[in-house]
């Protein structure tokens, strides 16, 4: 009995969460996230002061743990980094990115939003360079290179989503975009 009530106030904690994620989402449509107050988010979340005051002591800790879901998602998609490839990269953050388009649309053009991008290049990185550890590289190559490839990337799916109507559908661009990538990860392996 006491395992399905803990089920249930933890379902209903996750809903209540996910309410107060979505409604920062959209209030970053409209002003960035350093002009976001806790009131407006509690209305636009229709939940009570005191109801953001017992998951979180400030609107930066809610922040936090969307970055760290965030951080989850991505990490997940690129869970084989041993074995990664060009193509796994990108559809892995295409599926990351399809699954959340509102947010990462927010998060790709708001420049207060940085700390998810570079996240997202640190991830990149880690997945690079675990793939790739008998480059012939130097260590300080290989992480200027890393650097300049994730941030390529992350860079294209700002890019995309900076465009009020994309031309390429989001399938599309990932195409274009490994193929735009494919010289820089060969730089990576063979030098």
């Amino acid at each position: 009995m006491e395992g399905k009530k803990a089920r249930k106030t933890d379902r209903r904690i996750e809903k209540t969460k996910q309410a107060m994620r979505h409604a920062f989402v959209e209030l970053l449509k409209k002003k960035p996230y350093n002009a976001i107050t806790i009131s407006e988010l509690t209305r636009e979340a229709d939940i009570d002061r005191r109801t953001f005051y017992l998951h979180y002591e400030c609107i930066e800790d809610l922040v936090s743990e969307m970055q760290q879901l965030a951080r989850n998602m991505i990490a997940e998609q690129l869970k084989n980094c041993e074995n990664v490839q060009l193509d796994t990269l990108f559809d892995g953050l295409t599926n990351v990115v399809r699954d959340k388009m509102d947010f990462y649309r927010v998060i790709f053009t708001e420049p207060s939003c940085s700390a998810f991008f570079e996240d997202g290049v640190a991830a990149i990185k880690y997945c690079i360079l675990a793939s790739n550890p008998d480059s012939t590289l130097s260590d300080q190559q290989k992480e200027y290179y890393t650097e300049y490839i994730a941030n390529g990337i992350m860079g294209l799916y700002a890019y995309w989503f900076r465009q009020n109507n994309p031309e390429l559908s989001l399938d599309a661009f990932t195409e274009m975009a490994k193929a735009s990538m494919t010289e820089s990860i060969r730089l990576i392996r063979h030098g």
